[in-house]
């Protein structure tokens, strides 16, 4: 079952196809993110009573919502097709984890955290396990943050596009890099323990960088004095 848009390439290495793919990949992306976007109020987080799915119709196989259900773990409640398409079977009820190889889960987890706590976008640029069966993928995940309702967990809603041929299932996929993107940079959310240790670090580094002043005697002379031995 193919994914994505690889096939009769122009160039010897399928690099139109593969720029081709890539740009899908983003568009789906940037609708979800539009999406999203529009339901903010100023600067506060859409709620998940204001998702329609109709908002994002070019892209709902990839949409998915995610609550969070401890610390740095996320549970697919809604998961369009690709994910079933990936793991051969429904998706939903499943740790987002479930998706990933092991050494990427532990990063994945970091920034779950940070896009629930608080709150961040995440971008992921993803790949994939390959052998016998399952050829190389391509893919890309966006997170975005809800507003809590008080009656359940913090929840995300997101959209995971991949490109190429699944082949043998289960798919899991490999996070290659990440990039965050504070919602509000000017008023950091300090709810989580994370950032409240950041944010002490921030302060106690800016105040080791101040310069040192020499304090004065009763004859307004130092205590210390700077001795030119070669002088």
């Amino acid at each position: 079952m193919a994914l994505g848009f690889f096939g009769n390439g122009k160039g010897r290495d399928g690099s139109a196809d593969a720029a081709q793919a890539d740009l899908e990949m983003t568009r789906k992306l940037q609708e979800v993110r539009g999406y999203w976007e529009s339901l903010r109020r100023g600067r506060n987080l859409p709620e998940r009573a204001d998702i329609d799915p109709r908002g994002i119709s070019g892209a709902l196989d990839g949409a998915f919502l995610l609550e969070r259900i401890a610390p740095g773990t996320g549970r697919l409640r809604i998961a369009g097709m690709t994910f079933t398409d990936l793991l051969g079977m429904d998706a939903r009820g499943m740790p987002l984890s479930a998706m990933f190889d092991p050494i990427s889960r532990a990063r994945l987890s970091i920034l779950m955290e940070q896009c629930f706590q608080r709150p961040n976008i995440q971008t992921l640029t993803l790949g994939s396990d390959s052998g016998l069966g399952r050829p190389p993928m391509k893919g890309k995940m966006i997170l975005l943050p809800l507003s809590g309702d008080g009656s359940r967990g913090e929840m995300v809603m997101g959209c995971l596009v991949v490109s190429g041929e699944v082949g043998r299932a289960p798919r899991r996929l490999v996070l290659e890099s990440a990039a965050t993107e504070p919602c509000t940079p000017t008023k950091p959310d300090l709810s989580s323990p994370t950032a409240r240790v950041e944010a002490a670090l921030t302060v106690q580094a800016a105040k080791v960088q101040q310069p040192f002043a020499v304090k004065p005697t009763a004859h307004s002379r130092p205590y210390l004095r700077l001795v030119d031995l070669d002088s």
